[in-house]
C-alpha cells in the first residue's frame, strides 16, 4: 500500500462538510501539506484528546509513514486501532490492511476480512477491493470468486482503477464469472484511462489478438507506450517487440534494443532472452549504431 498516497486520499475524503471554521484535524493537515510534520502531528495529537477520530487515524498513518517522526508500527496500530473503533471506514481498512500484513501487530487475515468488511459495508472501494481479493485467494475467508466478482463491481462503480482492472482479469479468465472478452476489454478500458499501467498492458495485449474488440495494432502500440512510459517492463517488452517488427509503429531496432534493456535491467527474462538472441544472431551493427546515437565510443 502507498502509504502517502493514501494519506492525501484521507486528506480529501475526511475534509468534507461541516464547519468552515477551524478544528484541529484541518490545521493539521495544511501543516502536513507544507511538509510541517512536527506541528502537523502536533495538532492532530491535540484532536485526539477530544477523541476526533479523524486525528487518531492520521497520528496512525504518520507513525505508519515515518515522516521525520521515527516510523513506529506499534504506535500506528494503536492510534489506527482506536478511529477504526469508532467506525471510521478508512481507518478500518487501514487496520485490515495492518492486520493482512502483519504490521504493528500479529497477522491475522481473518481480522482483515473483518475490518475490511467494515469498510466495504460503508461503500468505501479499496475495502471492498481489498476484500474482494480475499474472497478470490481464500484468505481470511472461504474462497468465493462470485462473491470476489461482486465485490469488484461494486468498487468499480466507484472508479477505482485497481478493482476495474481485476474484473477485467475476471472476464478474460472466466473467475467467477463467465468468461468475455468483451467485458474484459471495457473494463481494463477504464482503468487504462486512469493510468493503470498493468490495465494499458493488458488493452494492447487484447487489440494485438483481435479479442473483445477489433484487431488495432496501433491502437495497441499506443497502449503499450503509456505503460512504458511508467517503467511497466512487461509493456517495453511488448513495445519492444513490435519496434522490432514493425507492426503498429515504424520498424526502429535501435528502439527495440533500448526498451529490451529497459525491460532486462527490471528483471524481464523475455526481454533478457531477447537480447541474448539478437546478440548470437551478430546483430552488432545495432549496438554499436545504439552506442553512436547516445554519443559512447564504441570498443571497438
Amino acid at each position: 500500500m502507498k502509504a502517502l498516497v493514501r494519506f492525501f486520499c484521507l486528506v480529501t475524503a475526511l475534509s468534507f462538510g461541516g464547519t468552515a471554521l477551524a478544528d484541529n484535524f484541518t490545521d493539521g493537515v495544511k501543516f502536513f501539506r507544507n511538509q510541517q510534520y512536527q506541528r502537523a502531528l502536533f495538532e492532530f495529537q491535540q484532536g485526539t484528546k477530544t477523541d476526533d477520530p479523524r486525528c487518531q487515524y492520521a497520528v496512525g498513518l504518520m507513525y505508519a509513514i515515518g515522516n521525520h517522526l521515527g516510523q513506529d508500527d506499534e504506535k500506528a496500530f494503536i492510534w489506527i486501532k482506536k478511529a477504526a473503533e469508532q467506525n471510521l471506514p478508512h481507518a478500518q481498512n487501514y487496520l485490515g490492511y495492518m492486520y493482512a500484513d502483519g504490521r504493528g501487530t500479529p497477522k491475522d487475515e481473518t481480522r482483515a476480512a473483518e475490518m475490511y468488511r467494515k469498510a466495504a459495508d460503508q461503500q468505501l472501494p479499496d475495502a471492498q477491493y481489498n476484500l474482494a481479493t480475499l474472497y478470490a485467494s481464500g484468505n481470511g475467508v472461504q474462497k468465493d470468486p462470485k462473491e470476489a466478482v461482486r465485490l469488484l463491481r461494486r468498487a468499480s462503480s466507484r472508479g477505482l482503477p485497481e478493482a476495474q482492472y481485476a474484473l477485467g482479469i475476471m472476464y478474460a479468465t472466466g473467475f467467477g464469472v463467465r468468461q468475455n472478452d468483451e467485458q474484459a476489454v471495457y473494463w481494463y478500458h477504464q482503468a487504462a484511462k486512469k493510468g493503470d499501467a498493468k490495465a494499458q498492458n493488458k488493452l494492447g495485449m487484447l487489440l494485438m489478438q483481435g479479442r473483445g474488440a477489433q484487431k488495432d495494432e496501433i491502437k495497441a502500440a499506443s497502449w503499450f507506450k503509456r505503460a512504458a512510459e511508467q517503467h511497466y517492463a512487461t509493456a517495453e517488452y511488448n513495445l519492444a517487440r513490435l519496434y522490432e517488427s514493425g507492426r503498429g509503429v515504424p520498424e526502429n531496432k535501435v528502439t527495440a534494443i533500448d526498451l529490451y534493456q529497459r525491460a532486462a535491467s527490471r528483471g524481464n527474462t523475455a526481454a533478457s532472452e531477447r537480447l541474448k538472441k539478437i546478440s548470437i544472431a551478430g546483430n552488432d551493427t545495432i549496438f554499436q549504431r545504439r552506442a553512436t546515437q547516445q554519443g559512447t565510443v564504441s570498443a571497438r
